[in-house]
């Protein structure tokens, strides 16, 4: 879990004009052993992102982003390194917190609508520039393997089919259901 912000890029989205504009950014050492330690990683040897920004309508924001970093991981099941190469695209939105407000409620006030295949709600956009320092390490936690297993790597123990699992504590039950 994240402590402190570490890693930080403001940009400063008032000066954007309608063509937008392009950002490169790159973790420096201190950067990246700080992600390392906030997400439990073995290894983060790099951390660089392309970044699109653009007017998105009349007062907010379109970023398009593409992550790439190298990070090992410990297997769920040995602890052994995992390495991977994450290459990781996404795409977000920011409005005016006041222009988030001023949209139309769909259905009661209380009640929330979730459609899956639909893109995010913008995000807030707090005064004139956007930090992303903290959208880059979301997205990187987004983008890591929440089950990452070394080749090879397996359970020891396997049940059966129709077998009792003797570990099970209904296993136990039933044998009180019995007496």
């Amino acid at each position: 879990m994240m402590t402190e912000l570490t890693f930080t890029r403001s940009f400063d989205v008032s000066h954007l004009g309608k063509s937008g504009a392009k950002q490169h950014l790159v973790a420096n050492d201190t950067e990246r052993a700080a992600l390392k330690k906030d997400f439990d990683l073995l290894s983060l040897e790099n951390l660089t992102a392309d970044l699109d920004i653009a007017p998105w309508g009349q007062k907010g924001v379109k970023v398009e982003g593409r992550i790439l970093a190298d990070v090992v991981q410990p297997c769920v099941l040995t602890l052994q390194p995992v390495p991977s190469r994450i290459d990781h695209r996404f795409s977000l939105s920011f409005l005016p917190a006041d222009a988030i407000a001023a949209d139309p409620k769909t259905v009661a006030e209380a009640e929330v609508i979730v459609v899956y295949d639909e893109e995010d709600p913008p995000e807030p956009l707090e005064g004139n520039s956007i930090d992303f320092g903290p959208i880059l390490a979301e997205q990187l936690a987004l983008a890591l393997d929440p089950y990452p297993r070394a080749p090879g790597a397996t359970l020891e123990e396997t049940v059966e089919e129709g077998a009792e699992n003797p570990a099970s504590p209904f296993a136990a039950l039933s044998k009180l259901r019995d007496k």
